[in-house]
C-alpha cells in the first residue's frame, strides 16, 4: 500500500470530491480538503504534509500560486498543480514554486496515481542526497579541523614542554617562601592543563583505526563503572545489569575505555547539583534491520540520564570541537567530538537524544567482532 499524507486545495467540490476518493483509493491519507490559498498556509505549516495538491486558481484572497510559494519557503514539502490552464503565462507563472508535477484536468485516476507516486519518491530521494552531502561536508570540515588540530598541537606542545621544564627549574631552585616559588608553581599548573588539552587534541586529530583487538566492551563498562561509582555526587543512582554474553569490538581498547568513560562523566556532570538516575545499556545485536548502518551484528553501549537536557540548538553542536556550555575552565568541549570521532573511525555511529528536562541519551553502535 502506497503511503503519504497528502493536503488538497481545490475550490470545486465535485473535483476535490473525485480526487479525495482516487487518493486515499491509493492507499494515501488525505489530511484535508482546503478550497482558498489563505487558509491552506497556515493548515500546512502546522499539519507539515508529505505532499500538496494544489488548484492554480482558487476563489480567496491567494491563488494556488502563492499560496504553493508560500508553503515551499517554509516547509521541504513537494507541491503538485491541478489546473485546467496550459497558456504559456500559467506555465511560467509557477516554474518559481519549483512544482513536483502539473497535472491538466481533467485528468486520469492512472495519471493521478504515477504523478503523485513520482513526486513523493523524487523528494525522498532529494533529501536523502542533501543528507548526504551535508554528512559530507560534515566530515570534511572534521577532517580539515584535525589536520589544523594536529598541527597546532605539535607545535603547541614543543613550547609547553619548554614552559613546564623552565617551571619545574624554577620551582626546585625558588625556596617555598619566596614569592617566586608561588608564582613558578601556578605556571606550572597552567602548563600542565594545557598539555592535557593538546592530548585530546592529538586524541581528536588521530587518524582511523585499523584493525585493532577484540575488546569485551562488557569488561570496559564494568571498569569505568566501578571508577565512577566511588566519585558519584550525592543524589545520582546507577542503573547498569551487564550482558550475560561478552559484547566484543575489534577496536583499540584505550579509545574504548575513552569512549565509555566521557559518555558516563557528560552524564553524570548533567545531573549536578540535584542527582538523578545514570542508565546503562550494553547489549549484542546478531541481525540486523533493513538498510541498518552499520549492517550486520552489532554492538549497542547507551548512556542515559535524567538531567536537564539539551535544546535542540544545543543537541546540533554537541559534537562540534571545542563546544561546551559548561563555565570557562570547566571544559575541554573535546568530549563528545572525540566521541564521535572514535566511534566512527572503528565503522560505528554516534547517535544523541534530548529535550529541556527530559535528560539525555547517547548511543554507541559499534559492528560487532566474533567471539
Amino acid at each position: 500500500m502506497s503511503e503519504g499524507r497528502i493536503l488538497i486545495v481545490e475550490d470545486e467540490a465535485i473535483i476535490a470530491r473525485e480526487i479525495r476518493h482516487a487518493l486515499e483509493s491509493f492507499g494515501y491519507e488525505v489530511l484535508a480538503v482546503i478550497s482558498r490559498g489563505e487558509d491552506a498556509v497556515p493548515f500546512a505549516l502546522r499539519e507539515r504534509p508529505d505532499l500538496v495538491l494544489m488548484d492554480i486558481m482558487l476563489a480567496g484572497a491567494m491563488d494556488g500560486t502563492a499560496a504553493a510559494a508560500a508553503i515551499r519557503e517554509q516547509l521541504d514539502v513537494p507541491v503538485i498543480f491541478s489546473t485546467a490552464y496550459t497558456d504559456r503565462e500559467t506555465v511560467e507563472r509557477v516554474k518559481p514554486t519549483t512544482p513536483y508535477g502539473y497535472l491538466v484536468k481533467p485528468f486520469e485516476h492512472t495519471h493521478l496515481r504515477i504523478t503523485v507516486e513520482t513526486a513523493l519518491y523524487r523528494a525522498r530521494t532529494e533529501r536523502r542526497l542533501r543528507a548526504q552531502e551535508e554528512r559530507l561536508r560534515q566530515a570534511e570540515k572534521m577532517q580539515a579541523v584535525g589536520t589544523l588540530a594536529s598541527g597546532v598541537a605539535h607545535d603547541f606542545n614543543n613550547i609547553l614542554s619548554a614552559i613546564i621544564g623552565y617551571s619545574e627549574m624554577g620551582l626546585r631552585r625558588a625556596p617555598e617562601a619566596d614569592p617566586l616559588h608561588k608564582m613558578f608553581d601556578r605556571i606550572l599548573r597552567a602548563g600542565v592543563r594545557a598539555r592535557s588539552l593538546v592530548r585530546l587534541l592529538l586524541d581528536f586529530s588521530r587518524p582511523a583505526a585499523t584493525g585493532g583487538e577484540a575488546v569485551d566492551l562488557r569488561a570496559v563498562v564494568d571498569e569505568v563503572l566501578d571508577g565512577v561509582r566511588a566519585a558519584l555526587p550525592p543524589g545520582v543512582e546507577v542503573d547498569y545489569r551487564p550482558p550475560a554474553q561478552p559484547c566484543l569490538v575489534r577496536a583499540d581498547p584505550t579509545q574504548m575505555h575513552r569512549v565509555a568513560l566521557n559518555l558516563v562523566t557528560n552524564a553524570v556532570d548533567a545531573m549536578r547539583p540535584a542527582g538523578g538516575r545514570l542508565t546503562v545499556r550494553l547489549e549484542r545485536h546478531a541481525g540486523h534491520a533493513p538498510g541498518q548502518d552499520p549492517p550486520g551484528p552489532q554492538v549497542v553501549l547507551e548512556v542515559a540520564d535524567t538531567g536537564r537536557g539539551m535544546p535542540a540548538e544545543v543537541l546540533r553542536r554537541a559534537c562540534d570541537p571545542f563546544f561546551t556550555t559548561k563555565p570557562s575552565g570547566e571544559g575541554t568541549g573535546m568530549g563528545l567530538a572525540i566521541v564521535q570521532g572514535v566511534v566512527r573511525s572503528h565503522g560505528g555511529r554516534l547517535a544523541l537524544d534530548s529535550e529541556p528536562g527530559a535528560g539525555t541519551r547517547i548511543t554507541a553502535t559499534l559492528p560487532a567482532a566474533q567471539p
